[in-house]
């Protein structure tokens, strides 16, 4: 399949190549040839900020499906996925996000190697920018791939697990067996080291990185390693660069889309793949979830509309398209895991101190009152609960379902029912992995995932 996959991305190179580079008269000779051709194609959005994995977002509990809704999708890898079964993906069934991320990994490749042939431009603040943001996507593919596709990192078995193949070249004939956990998340970790170098601070336009955005995954990743150190000072290091919140009392609550797809709260922009299990006209916002919103808390009519009967549905994505959720980075985000650590830490003060700033932003104005905590557990408590009501339908729920699965406090048994029937998911069971697609499995040969 990878075989596949890697042709594929040739073909979208080459067609990348010919939309946003000068046409030369020989046909061959259509190839990236300077800084600034290769600059054309890291921003071509349509690959490197598309199709970011999506299935932990279908496997998670913010939202339910109707039976007839259930009962109409197209893919067997959707009703396997929803009601989390042994086989998701079978032969024949595209996994897009399997695919779509090995896409990307190897467009990032390419033009890895093809800056590496350039003789001039070498060094220069343009050819930094280029090379690190290659680094970046191809380490938030390889990040993003791990948390469906791997266990959850583990020190004590991180070095035997299985992780994912770790495809550092483009040679599409050369198969990669699968890495462990442990080095795969050491290969994620050193290309956004070396990202961080080469990039500046902050960037005019929000589909390309920057050092607050390497910071901001980095945030993202440790927190999801259990490392709060370390998560601190990434969240604390991205909003020392860009800090800025969106007031949602300038939000029309009426609109369909509310919100601006490059709003203040955007620090990185990128939309979540699509599938027939995610979709906003179809997904039902769980009732639980709903009813902890409360009345001056404009979150509850900025990401939430009616739908027949008394449902709500979701539609406060930062996408600006209804069909694929927002799945990038926000400023909000940092806050609130910023928060979590202070309070895991027993830092009470700080941690409250970021989540008011941040409330304070979501609900009308006047009437929000800061919100105190008698400890650190009281305060950790109320941060998750913020952070589940503020970071949905982002593709975030799965990781922190899987992250805090491992503490007794917060571990939470799934249930869905579908046509009588049903299906629960306990905590750290071994469907919290995705298996790896059939295809995959059958030209490879790769290990395959427990389930």
């Amino acid at each position: 399949m990878i075989n596949r996959i890697l042709f594929t991305s040739a073909i979208i190179l080459l067609s990348a190549c010919t939309e946003k580079l000068d046409i030369k008269p020989d046909q061959s000779m259509v190839i990236p040839q300077t800084v600034a051709d290769f600059q054309a194609m890291i921003d071509y959005t349509d690959i490197l900020n598309a199709y970011i994995p999506s299935y932990g977002e279908a496997g998670a509990d913010n939202y339910y499906i109707t039976d007839a809704t259930y009962n109409g999708l197209v893919l067997n890898s959707d009703r396997n996925a929803y009601i989390w079964g042994k086989d998701i993906f079978p032969v024949k069934d595209i996994a897009v996000d399997w695919a779509n991320g090995y896409v990307r990994i190897n467009y990032c490749n390419l033009v890895l190697e093809g800056l590496e042939k350039l003789t001039t431009g070498k060094g220069t603040a343009a050819y930094n920018n280029v090379k690190g943001a290659a680094l970046f996507f191809r380490a938030l593919s390889f990040y993003t791939l791990a948390e469906e596709f791997s266990k959850p990192y583990d020190s004590a078995t991180a070095a035997t697990d299985p992780g994912i193949p770790l495809r550092l070249k483009s040679e599409m004939e050369v198969i990669y067996q699968r890495a462990s956990v442990k080095a795969t998340y050491e290969q994620v970790l050193s290309d956004l080291a070396v990202a961080a170098e080469l990039l500046p601070d902050i960037t005019t336009f929000k589909t390309r990185p920057s050092k607050a955005v390497i910071y901001g995954l980095l945030a993202r990743i440790y927190l999801s390693l259990g490392n709060y150190q370390e998560a601190l000072k990434n969240a604390d290091l991205s909003l020392s660069i860009y800090h800025e919140l969106l007031d949602y009392n300038t939000i029309d609550p009426d609109a369909g889309l509310p919100f601006d797809e490059f709003n203040d709260d955007v620090l990185f922009y990128a939309k979540l793949s699509g599938n027939g299990l995610t979709r906003m006209a179809t997904m039902i916002v769980d009732s639980l979830l709903y009813r902890q919103y409360q009345d001056n808390d404009l979150r509850k009519v900025l990401f939430f509309r009616d739908g027949a009967g008394g449902i709500k549905m979701f539609k406060g994505t930062y996408s600006g398209n209804s069909f694929q959720h927002f799945g990038g980075i926000g400023v909000d985000e940092m806050y609130i895991s910023r928060a979590e650590c202070y309070a895991r830490m027993g830092d009470v003060a700080h941690a409250m101190e970021d989540l008011n700033t941040l409330l304070r932003t979501r609900w009308k104005t006047g009437t929000y009152a800061d919100m105190t905590a008698s400890d650190p557990d009281d305060a950790l408590r109320k941060i998750l609960v913020e952070r589940r009501k503020e970071l949905l339908f982002r593709g975030l729920r799965w990781l922190d379902l899987r992250r805090l699965n491992k503490d007794t406090r917060f571990a939470k048994t799934l249930k869905r029912i579908v046509n009588g029937s049903v299906y629960e998911l306990p905590p750290n069971d071994v469907r919290y992995v995705y298996p790896i697609p059939a295809d995959e499995i059958s030209y490879s040969g790769i290990e395959q995932n427990v389930r």
